[in-house]
């Protein structure tokens, strides 16, 4: 089974209070205590109504971090999975987009589980940010959940999941400074046109193929080869 103790959710723009609470209550549920909160519509998300509805659970709602950013939320951890209630909206572009039931194959060493705000959802640099986004099937008619009851049938779903504590995937952070480096010398490629579109499909490789430490220090060497080659200006 899981190791709780390697998921972390972490809530982006969250509006109402109520929800925060009732979210620290269902990760107690199933056996969950890292939660991090990104830009809070309050300051104070320690509110008396997050309390309230923080029944049983409000050392999860004591000890939850507050951030700037998702990066700040996500950086050491080694994958990241977005969700959504809008799956379509994916459909074209360079997005893994995979119903829920679909994760258990992805899932190993820390993770972050990564919820939008009640009102828009996660927008596209968060979605950008994250490795794979997945989405709970419901009915056509009324197909977004509450991000409360969302976070309580992916939670529900990933205690379920056979993990593998053991990874030897780098962290986010280590991708990042890839992505950085190879984002530079696409910028710096006249012949390549859409140099968004290219550098975006390179994160979705790494996001993909969960390079290890070792293989990242390889590409990272490659790519100072290839930027000690380039001509002058």
């Amino acid at each position: 089974m899981m190791n709780a103790s390697e998921v972390r959710v972490v809530l982006v723009r969250p509006i109402y209070s109520s929800n925060v609470g009732l979210i620290c209550r269902v990760m107690k549920n199933f056996g969950f205590n890292d939660l991090v909160i990104v830009q809070p519509a309050r300051r104070n998300v320690k509110t008396k109504t997050a309390y309230m509805y923080a029944k049983h659970s409000k050392e999860v709602l004591e000890n939850a971090r507050v951030v700037r950013t998702l990066d700040d939320a996500v950086s050491d951890r080694q994958l990241v999975v977005g969700t959504t209630g809008m799956p379509q909206r994916f459909h074209r572009q360079l997005k893994q987009c995979i119903p829920l039931s679909a994760l258990r194959n992805r899932l190993s060493g820390n993770v972050a589980l990564v919820f939008g705000s009640e009102g828009s959802g996660l927008n596209e640099a968060e979605t950008n940010a994250c490795d794979v986004l997945v989405y709970v099937p419901t009915s056509v008619e009324h197909p977004v959940l509450n991000v409360s009851h969302a976070v309580a049938v992916v939670l529900h779903a990933v205690s379920e999941i056979p993990w593998s504590q053991e990874s030897a995937a780098a962290s986010i952070q280590a991708r990042r400074v890839l992505e950085k480096k190879f984002g530079a010398l696409i910028a710096d490629a006249d012949r390549i046109k859409d140099k968004k579109k290219v550098t975006l499909a390179f994160r979705k490789i790494l996001s993909k193929a969960q390079p290890t430490f070792d293989e990242v220090r390889t590409l990272m060497a490659g790519l100072a080869g290839l930027e000690k080659r380039r001509p002058k200006p």
